[in-house]
């Protein structure tokens, strides 16, 4: 199976105020009405996170699961800009077996939310970097001379820049 690295700018801050709690309790509770209730309210600022087209009115006939996970996955389109995406892409495995631990966990950042449900809408792997985090991960990479990083490396040195969070997924 081929795993694609997929890194985004996010605004970590906003983030932070508004959604993760409503994220976190839905994903250590299972209940989700909190988190549709955040999505119709600001479903004018999301999009389709597979997409990036507007999110539609009849947005929850997309969902297979009906879990935190996947609501999670287009509340959190508010954050970030899907058509933006500068990772490592299918070259992820191939890459991570080859650099240090260190620079695989540069390329990624934490998972989110209990341990026994951590936030996972792709079910392949989902990571957040704060943007202290950003920078360390920046000062990791940079010391490498990888090609197939050089995106990401963009990614992280613009989110350095703009105090911003990087938000990858699978």
């Amino acid at each position: 199976m081929s795993m694609e690295h997929k890194g985004y700018a996010f605004d970590w801050h906003k983030f932070e105020a508004e959604l993760k709690p409503v994220l976190i309790g839905a994903l250590e509770t299972g209940e989700i009405q909190n988190l549709v209730q955040f999505i119709e309210k600001n479903r004018e600022q999301l999009t389709d996170p597979y997409d990036g087209m507007s999110l539609k009115s009849n947005w929850q006939l997309m969902l297979a699961n009906q879990d935190a996970h996947e609501c999670g996955d287009y509340a959190l389109t508010k954050y970030y800009d899907v058509s933006e995406q500068m990772g490592v892409g299918y070259a992820w495995i191939e890459v991570s077996d080859r650099l240090p631990k260190e620079a695989s966990r540069a390329l990624l950042g934490e998972a989110l939310g209990p341990k026994h449900n951590l936030f996972d809408p792709g079910r392949m792997g989902s990571y957040f970097q704060r943007p202290e985090q950003v920078h360390i991960s920046l000062e990791v990479l940079e010391k490498l001379n990888v090609p197939e990083i050089e995106d990401f490396r963009k990614l992280l040195s613009k989110c350095a820049t703009e105090n911003m969070g990087v938000y990858v997924t699978f």
